[in-house]
């Protein structure tokens, strides 16, 4: 036998039987599949002649549309509301925080203003008592100098009474008067 096909070799015919093996197997499965889909083609063509098969299945195609809009519409919703929560959520959160810091401005304005007000008030004590002190000491100092004035002018008188006695022998008698020191 003669081998036209150079593809063909010896080792193929070997391996697939026979040519002509391979070639009526092939004729066959290609036969087979045309039926197939020929019977399910008939089959669909049947039931689409029924009328009431056509109804079933636009009523059942209706119905998974009228569900997936349904869906649809109910994910819509609860998107939406969703939504709206977080964005209330965020408003809420958003008002809270201005709250709080308007609150922290005004304690921290308020609490500034106090130690302003408080270390004016101490400083101005501060100063007032610092006066009085100086006005104590000067006080002190005039009541020593004064203690000096009046230890001076005792002094003096008993020395005129020390004199007055003298004075009833006939001697003359001389009046101290009190000299300022500190202009000397």
């Amino acid at each position: 036998m003669t081998n036209s096909n150079p593809r063909l070799t010896s080792e193929t015919m070997h391996e697939n039987g026979s040519n002509r093996a391979s070639t009526s197997d092939n004729s066959l499965n290609k036969i087979a599949i045309g039926a197939l889909i020929g019977a399910l083609l008939g089959g669909l063509a049947a039931a689409l002649a029924n009328q009431n098969t056509t109804n079933q299945i636009n009523q059942t195609i209706r119905n998974v549309g009228r569900t997936a809009k349904s869906s649809a519409d109910g994910f819509n919703e609860t998107v939406q509301r969703v939504g709206n929560a977080v964005n209330t959520v965020a408003e809420n959160i958003n008002s809270s925080t201005q709250e709080v810091n308007e609150a922290l401005n005004s304690v921290a304005t308020n609490v500034s203003g106090t130690v302003k007000n408080t270390a004016s008030t101490v400083r101005g004590t501060a100063e007032g008592v610092n006066e009085t002190v100086k006005t104590a000491i000067d006080a002190v100092n005039t009541v020593k100098a004064s203690a000096s004035d009046v230890q001076d002018v005792a002094q003096q008188t008993v020395t005129v009474a020390a004199n007055s006695a003298d004075a009833s022998t006939g001697e003359r008698l001389y009046k101290l008067v009190p000299v300022d020191q500190s202009s000397q």
